[in-house]
């Protein structure tokens, strides 16, 4: 059963979250505030966090900020609960590092679908069942665990960075729009989605991946058709694994 922390500091919230992802099944724990909710995180190691942004003493954007910066938490799937409905406030959510976001006042039956979204850890696409590796080019995308090998320098990215990564690369050379992105990789129905979630999360994984974020050579913008990893030097080819 997945663990589910919720970090809110309004009780009557917390109430009815709760209650919503109990009855799809998840085991539940709650926070009332920003530092109580990294003690929980620390104690009982959840499987995905639901975090809201405007909270007393530690704001949740400070809260997602440190589980980042944790090895232990770097990975683990965040979801915003936000009143602040603008693009400009959303994509500072995003850039703290959140994976998703709902805005309030928000239908709570839309909850745990974005949680079994995220919960998906398996990369979207199809690779041989005995690989461990996807590459295309100078990028090694490692199937089972949160890196990516570009040239010599392993980095580490969060679940729906790799997901993304992993899309574009086995998908190389064709471009991929953002509505599409939307619905492959957060699974919203079509034509529902900020395009900002996807924007945000590509410029948060250009800044990891790409020597000049500003100048990618990796994870290219197609004006007007989408994002493309490009499939030069090399096609994209499964390497199996060691063992």
């Amino acid at each position: 059963m997945s663990h589910i922390l919720i970090i809110d500091d309004e009780p009557l919230i917390l109430r009815s979250l709760r209650r919503v992802l109990e009855r799809e099944g998840f085991e539940v724990s709650e926070a009332n505030n920003g530092q109580e909710g990294l003690n929980e995180v620390s104690k009982l190691r959840p499987d995905l966090v639901v975090l809201d942004i405007v909270m007393p003493d530690m704001s949740g954007k400070e809260v997602c900020r440190r589980l980042r910066a944790d090895p232990f938490t770097a990975r683990l799937p965040i979801i915003f609960l936000t009143a602040q409905g603008r693009s400009d406030q959303i994509a500072e959510g995003l850039d703290a590092g959140a994976d998703d976001y709902l805005v309030k006042p928000f239908d709570v039956l839309e909850l745990p679908a974005r949680v079994r979204a995220l919960m998906r850890r398996v990369p979207t696409g199809t690779h041989n069942s005995g690989s461990e590796f996807v590459q295309v080019g100078e990028l090694q995308l490692h199937l089972t665990r949160p890196e990516v090998q570009v040239s010599d320098l392993m980095i580490t990215l969060t679940a729906i960075e790799h997901r993304l990564l992993h899309y574009l690369m086995v998908h190389a050379g064709s471009p991929i729009s953002i509505e599409q992105l939307l619905q492959d990789i957060w699974e919203y129905p079509p034509g529902v989605g900020n395009p900002k979630l996807v924007q945000m999360h590509i410029a948060n994984l250009r800044a990891k991946i790409e020597p000049q974020p500003d100048s990618p050579r990796y994870v290219l913008n197609i004006r007007g058709r989408g994002y493309l990893v490009e499939n030069r030097p090399h096609s994209p080819v499964i390497t199996a694994s060691a063992s």
